[in-house]
């Protein structure tokens, strides 16, 4: 447990940056607070060691360098801009501590190692396009393959001595090899997190698609965002209202409306599951759900009329709880509709059509704690379900039709 606090402090002073900064420059520091301070230790003992072994031109030219990288290690620690001491040290003095090292020592102390750093991280860093960053890592790689060749066609000007050709050779790639392991954990690292939060992000869409639409709609407007309307011949709608909701309510505070609602629906949805029918949406206290779509299936009717028996009971059980005066009118209404997805950012998932207006008139001109459905809902109906005539109402625009109520048993 305490490991794994340092680790996350040790990570979190890593990934400091100023406020607002970006994840690619976030890494930036990370690389700026780990590297420049082994950068500083690095040149600042190059300075007393190439003094010792007779190379006095490079322990001058180290006491700039020191100066430099110790101006970015004070921006790195301190958080001011990197970016000029970045490409300072990635442009000027790598190349030219790895040429001058070459040209006086030769190669065999390989101070060339070097210039791994500016070509394996320049493509990381957050300056300038990527295309930029690229040519710059090459133009590094170019350097390191001329000094290589220099170093292979030309003696050294000042040669050390075989004690400290060896010396410097381990000084100069033990630090190399794990400083750039820890240059890539950092940047795997980053990558692993970003990745995950992604997948974790990505999943957090699904699910808010899918709870606005159909999960067969939300893999096609995904695949082939264009418009969506389909004509299924033969569903069933439900229109269920909750009774007297708005004199009622003004007894309750917002948040106890709201409340009440989410505590009555979220049970209707679970219910709806259950029935494998789909919700289509809720309009203030008015609740609509389909059968039949977006995948046919020849008992609409059947798993429509069971799911809203079970919304019947659910109302009843709410009501005796003594929360609040809770029931329900329930209209349905079988036949043919178009559904589709309309609007371009708050899209939504709906039906038209003749079926849908009918079971609307069949909840509006129900009573409270009745099914009523169509003489069409009643024809896909077997013997499930108790169905008894409740005579003919009177639909605008449709003129008087023929309706039946529900209920739990046989008919006789």
């Amino acid at each position: 447990m305490v490991s794994q606090t340092r680790r996350a402090a040790l990570i979190g002073w890593i990934n400091r940056a100023p406020p607002g900064s970006s994840s690619e420059m976030r890494r930036a520091y990370g690389l700026a607070r780990a590297g420049f301070p082994i950068g500083l230790f690095s040149h600042g003992s190059f300075i007393f060691l190439f003094w010792y072994a007779d190379q006095p031109v490079m322990a001058v030219f180290n006491i700039f360098s020191t100066v430099l990288i110790g101006f970015g290690c004070w921006a790195a620690l301190t958080l001011r801009d990197i970016k000029w001491p970045t490409l300072l040290t990635f442009l000027c003095e790598i190349p030219a501590h790895a040429a001058f090292c070459t040209y006086y020592m030769g190669l065999a102390p390989f101070f060339l190692s070097y210039l791994f750093i500016p070509i394996l991280l320049f493509p990381m860093l957050p300056y300038g396009q990527p295309l930029t960053r690229l040519l710059l890592s090459a133009l590094c790689a170019m350097a390191f393959v001329a000094m290589g060749v220099y170093g292979t066609l030309s003696a050294p000007v000042r040669p050390l001595t075989h004690g400290w050709t060896l010396f410097f050779f381990v000084f100069n790639t033990a630090p190399i090899i794990p400083m750039l392991g820890v240059f890539a954990a950092l940047y795997a690292t980053a990558a692993t997190r970003a990745e995950r939060e992604m997948e974790q992000e990505y999943e957090r869409a699904e699910n808010l698609l899918l709870n606005i639409l159909p999960e067969p709609i939300a893999a096609r407007l995904k695949d082939d965002p264009h418009l969506i309307a389909d004509e299924h011949p033969s569903v069933s709608v439900l229109f269920a209202d909750i009774v007297n909701f708005t004199e009622t309510s003004g007894r309750l505070t917002p948040p106890e409306i709201v409340q009440t609602l989410n505590a009555a629906f979220s049970r209707f949805d679970t219910l709806v599951e259950k029935h494998g029918c789909e919700k289509i949406k809720t309009i203030g206290d008015a609740y609509m759900v389909v059968a039949g779509l977006p995948e046919p299936r020849e008992d609409h009717a059947q798993a429509m009329v069971s799911l809203a028996l079970d919304m019947i009971d659910a109302a009843q059980e709410i009501n005796e709880s003594g929360q609040f005066p809770f029931s329900m009118r329930i209209g349905i209404s079988s036949g043919p509709v178009v559904a589709g997805v309309i609007g371009e950012r708050k899209f939504a998932y709906d039906l038209w059509g003749d079926t849908v207006n009918v079971a609307s008139r069949m909840e509006s001109h129900g009573r409270p704690g009745i099914i009523q459905i169509t003489e069409a809902t009643r024809g896909h109906l077997g013997d499930e379900v108790q169905i008894d005539p409740l005579g003919d109402v009177e639909i605008k625009g449709k003129g008087r039709m023929r309706t039946y109520t529900v209920s739990r048993g046989f008919a006789p």
